[in-house]
């Protein structure tokens, strides 16, 4: 059995769990012998096998699968939403993945954003290399640039922002990190050369004050921004960044490192959202407001 069904088949028992108040080990029998998952056709999940399977899931993701005696029910400890982001992306693209695979006869009905061309076809190569810690050698051409050139990189971390996969990565060139977007290269080839990650590295604590994937110098700020009812809501169910909190009713602050990814998330909100703070910021959308009704006024 590869490591990708074996991987599967623990996303499946958790994603099939976390939506139950407890089952049965025959109810999950049940699931599984109707699972799009279960490609070697059997009926139960060998006894043995059921075991094996939630030491593994505690292992990998931290979840803990306990056991009713009273109820002779399985339920998840965890609160899911309070497990790392890693793990809720992962149950959640299993989730589109397993939908969209169970209901093909929908395939025109479920819609889906569309994602670039090679934005994901290099990430094994990628991740083997941070795993070994291995220099990677690109073929990259950005917007920005004529022709595609070939350097080496050494990967850091790798995120996942707009709908596209970048690599956090050192170059001797430039001797700082810098993000690349795979859907840009043209070739990845993993290196026999060895790289050393800093024991103080962590991707969790380089992304904190930032916004997107654009990443300056710049010194964090605060930010105050006086929303709409209809537009708190939204920001309360899924904040723009990790600093957020409501100071007051319909007004939210945030402490980050001013760029454009977020500049361009509060233009998105338009008239539901007003910039109170810091008065730069609140100057300049006002400006581009003024470009903006200047450039629609000319006549066609």
């Amino acid at each position: 059995m590869t490591p990708t069904t074996l991987f599967n088949r623990y996303l499946w028992l958790i994603e099939l769990l976390s939506y139950s108040k407890g089952l049965s080990k025959s109810e999950i029998d049940s699931r599984w012998a109707n699972s799009v998952f279960n490609d070697d056709g059997k009926k139960t999940i060998p006894r043995r096998t059921f075991i094996r399977m939630k030491d593994n899931i505690l292992n990998l993701f931290d979840i803990k699968i306990g056991y009713d005696r009273k109820d002779k029910k399985y339920y998840i400890e965890n609160d899911i939403s309070e497990c790392n982001k890693n793990t809720q992306f992962l149950l959640s693209a299993f989730a589109v993945n397993q939908m969209v695979s169970e209901n093909r006869d929908l395939a025109d009905r479920i819609l889906l954003e569309d994602t670039p061309a090679g934005s994901n076809i290099f990430l094994p190569e990628i991740t083997t290399a941070m795993r070994e810690n291995r220099r990677l050698s690109i073929t990259y051409q950005n917007y920005e640039m004529q022709t595609a050139r070939e350097f080496e990189i050494e990967p850091y971390a790798l995120r996942y922002f707009g709908r596209r996969w970048y690599v956090l990565a050192h170059t001797d060139f430039h001797n700082s990190l810098r993000l690349y977007a795979l859907d840009r290269m043209k070739d990845v080839k993993i290196s026999d050369k060895l790289f050393k990650l800093p024991e103080d590295f962590s991707a969790d604590d380089y992304f904190s004050r930032y916004f997107g994937v654009i990443v300056t110098d710049g010194k964090a700020e605060n930010i105050q921004l006086k929303t709409s009812d209809t537009r708190a809501k939204y920001l309360r169910s899924l904040p723009l960044h990790r600093s957020q909190k409501e100071i007051a009713s319909n007004l939210f602050e945030l402490h980050l490192v001013l760029t454009d990814d977020f500049i361009n998330a509060v233009r998105a909100m338009g008239t539901e959202v007003e910039v109170l703070s810091p008065k730069w910021l609140r100057k300049r959308l006002l400006q581009d407001a003024k470009d903006l009704v200047k450039k629609y006024s000319k006549k066609l």
